[in-house]
């Protein structure tokens, strides 16, 4: 998924100066900590605008713009010419909270479990199957997070023989694992020909190369566990999301993008055929996979503990010191190697936040008869493309559908109906969905980093005096990304090379393009907006807590500080701290998932304050 605006399109360049302009007149009124961001951003809207006047197209391998354009804004020689980027990500979204408060839709009612949503996967099931850490412990490696991330690493590291403890705060599946539509794709959505012209035509058959591997590696994790998880090898399919020259010249430079890359591909027409959902032209990607997370995260489970590995469930980590973590409870694992597998890293490491933005996608399942499609999946070409997959279930299939996103941490007011788009949207295409029950619908969280590809491997600020390996920037590809970083860290881990390390690495650097500069703003921008709210006033709903409906809340001005309100079904209501606990900015209420929402690095609280998403490790302060 390419990262998006508020408006799910990507800024024009005037309007990418004007929001420039704008945080620079605000960060001077700001505290000097501040002060650099003036440079910097100035160098990087410099550099569009040089760039722009060279005429270059964006897309060769043309070398005469990086050699007359600033110098980059990472340095690898220089820890605090580094540190310097993190302003970068004060300016990414002029945005002030406005209007009325909606109602949301409601989590599954587990208190024990916060933040479960009722999903195809049954995540609103889960329960806690393993034991709370309740006394200290070593391990050769420590891993945080029990989703497709850290399982899949934790997974290979004791197939290797090491000791391995995996830490989780709720229990596995519960974040965005179980939230996602489990494509394993050969596909990378945000196109092989932005990654070959971005980062070369090496580095993207590195990432063609780990991305149809990733696949066959979790083939043969099933058949050697034996796991029962509905995994299959179907087609994959993108086509044009719309009829206009523009999207058929789009795939066209995709289809031979992956030709130059080795991605097995065929043009096909599919027109004849309805159940593919009226599509027509199509790229076809033999290969793909798909299974059913949740029972495939289980099973990872039970094979980590049968090879001797140790999980432990509601055990959230509080404090971590090079490789070391210790829990809310006090209990501290002490271990050679730390992989932070949490969606987001848990730290404040603005080098590896500033560099990605947070993004909200939304999905929905239509029942649809049993057999009516078949089992494939589809992915267009827009921007914020649409994802279709089927389900079955007992009697019936599901269509997932996903796509409609929006930056996480809008004002109330920016949120459209995702849902009603996409019904709108597939029922338009399948035939046999026109008259579906829409049976699902349920919200997940994506990092899109700005250069397009994934954050892994080692922590870019420990590097060289702690083993702290990171798994972050899944670009709305979690599940392959994941499994990627399941085979990369352990080799890294292990000291084995690994021909996908450069490509991921996060202590690469950005590359001198256009766009990714683009997408660099836009982050800081939306940063920006999470200080900005600090002055009074600003950051409000424009509501009385006497006014507020049920299941509602709001961000209100309470004597010099920010109080995000919730009222309950019952009409009770519950104050807290609007103040995100990971670096201070003031949360946003979203009437879709009934959350607060931080705009700066994609914290989430449920209605009751509790984080249900990372990097915040806290939650609200009630009030």
């Amino acid at each position: 998924m390419a990262v998006i605006s508020n408006t799910c399109r990507r800024p024009s360049v005037s309007r990418l100066s004007h929001l420039l302009a704008s945080s620079i007149q605000l960060q001077e009124r700001s505290v000097g900590g501040f002060r650099e961001l003036t440079t910097l951003t100035q160098r990087c809207r410099s550099g569009t605008q040089q760039q722009r006047q060279l005429g270059q197209n964006w897309g060769g391998t043309d070398q005469s713009f990086v050699s007359t354009a600033p110098k980059p804004c990472f340095k690898s020689d220089a820890k605090e010419q580094l540190v310097k980027l993190s302003s970068f990500n004060l300016i990414r979204r002029l945005t002030v909270m406005s209007g009325q408060p909606q109602k949301g839709f409601a989590e599954a009612t587990n208190s024990a479990i916060p933040g479960l949503r009722r999903t195809a996967w049954d995540q609103q099931d889960l329960q806690v199957e393993y034991p709370k850490l309740d006394q200290d412990k070593t391990a050769d490696v420590v891993i945080v997070g029990a989703g497709i991330a850290g399982l899949s690493v934790a997974y290979n590291l004791v197939r290797a023989g090491k000791k391995v403890i995996v830490l989780e705060a709720r229990c596995r599946g519960a974040g965005q694992t179980g939230r996602t539509t489990a494509h394993l794709m050969p596909w990378y959505d945000d196109f092989y020909f932005e990654v070959e012209r971005i980062h070369g035509i090496e580095r993207a058959r590195q990432v063609a190369d780990s991305y149809m591997k990733c696949i066959d590696w979790v083939e043969q994790v099933v058949k050697d566990e034996g796991i029962d998880c509905h995994f299959a090898r179907v087609d994959g399919h993108l086509f044009p999301h719309e009829e206009a020259d523009e999207a058929y010249e789009k795939l066209k430079k995709e289809f031979e993008a992956c030709k130059r890359l080795g991605v097995p591909v065929e043009m096909v027409d599919l027109k004849k055929d309805p159940a593919h959902g009226q599509i027509g032209i199509a790229i076809r990607f033999p290969g793909a996979g798909e299974f059913h997370p949740l029972m495939y995260l289980n099973g990872l489970a039970k094979a980590i503990t049968k090879h001797g590995g140790q999980i432990f469930e509601q055990s959230a980590a509080f404090k971590i010191e090079g490789e070391n973590v210790t829990t809310t409870d006090g209990h501290t694992v002490s271990a050679q190697a730390l992989v932070l597998a949490t969606n987001s890293p848990l730290n404040h490491n603005l080098l590896i936040h500033a560099r990605q933005a947070a993004d909200h996608s939304y999905v929905i399942g239509i029942k649809i008869p049993k057999g009516s499609v078949p089992k494939a999946e589809w992915w267009d070409t827009n921007d914020t493309y649409h994802y279709v997959r089927i389900e079955e279930k007992d009697g019936y299939d599901v269509l997932i559908v996903g796509g409609e996103d929006t930056s996480t941490g809008m004002k109330p007011t920016d949120y459209h109906d995702p849902y009603a788009n996409l019904e709108k949207w597939a029922k338009s295409r399948w035939t046999a969905a026109a008259d579906g029950e829409v049976v699902y619908k349920w919200t997940g969280q994506v990092f899109e980093p700005a250069d397009l590809l994934h954050l892994i491997g080692l922590e870019p600020l420990e590097k060289g005096s702690s083993n702290q390996y990171i798994v972050t920037g899944d670009s709305g590809q979690g599940i392959t990304g994941s499994s990627i970083a399941g085979i990369l860290i352990t080799d890294l881990i292990l000291d084995k090379p690994n021909p996908w390390a450069e490509a991921y690495s996060p202590s690469r650097l950005l590359p001198i393009k256009t766009t990714t500069l683009q997408n660099v703003a836009e982050e800081a921008t939306h940063t920006m907006q999470g200080f900005k709210d600090f002055i009074p006033m600003v950051g409000t709903d424009a509501v009385d807590i006497e006014d507020l409906k049920p299941y509602s809340g709001c961000v209100i001005q309470k004597g010099t500080g920010k109080m995000a309100v919730y009222r309950d079904g019952e009409g009770n209501i519950h104050q807290y701290s609007a103040v995100c606990p990971h670096m201070k900015c003031i949360v946003k209420w979203n009437p879709i998932d009934a959350t607060f929402d931080c705009p700066c690095h994609g914290s989430i609280f449920d209605h009751t304050g509790r984080c249900i998403n990372g990097p915040a490790k806290a939650n609200l302060s009630p009030l």
